[in-house]
């Protein structure tokens, strides 16, 4: 049986440390095409296109806290990770104990932080913003996000049983 991963367990990782306070993260995978026109293909009504690149962006959203460090990178390393101008290693990966991400697993490489805003709203949590570029090869670790040892935690059984409880 299929077995859905939960939101709360895929965690983006700065240096293999997860992110301090993340509520929120979005991976998206591109590729850059282009078209190929011939003459025998120009009369058609169908476009052929190859893949020139692909890139990666990773964005997180967490909240802003006063005493994150290298264990637990929160805005104040990220933004002196964005101010050093230089590629960092970024991962995301299912969580493993506590707050610390699996060691098997996952995705990494090397990305840019292209953005990095802090919200700070009268009321609200104080919250960062922080997107990830990639600059060169994503690399797939172990068998990317699938769980070999399923834990169950966090994990809800597809389709849900009549009880909706997960496996």
């Amino acid at each position: 049986m299929s077995k859905v991963i939960d939101g709360t367990d895929l965690l983006v990782n700065l240096g293999g440390k997860a992110l301090a306070y993340a509520n929120n993260c979005k991976i998206s995978t591109s590729a850059e095409t282009t078209e190929r026109l011939t003459k025998e293909l120009a009369t058609g009504k169908w476009a052929e296109k190859s893949v020139k690149k692909l890139s990666e962006t990773v964005t997180s959203d967490g909240l802003i806290i006063d005493d994150s460090n290298e264990d637990m990178p929160g805005y104040d390393e990220l933004r002196q990770a964005m101010h050093a101008c230089e590629p960092v290693e970024v991962s995301y990966n299912l969580r493993g104990t506590g707050r610390n991400p699996r060691t098997d697993g996952g995705y990494k490489g090397k990305y840019i932080i292209t953005s990095l805003e802090a919200n700070g709203q009268a009321g609200e949590d104080a919250s960062y913003s922080v997107t990830f570029e990639s600059c060169g090869p994503v690399q797939t670790l172990e068998g990317g996000l699938h769980d070999p040892i399923s834990k169950g935690s966090h994990i809800t059984a597809y389709p849900p049983t009549e009880t909706g409880a997960g496996a």
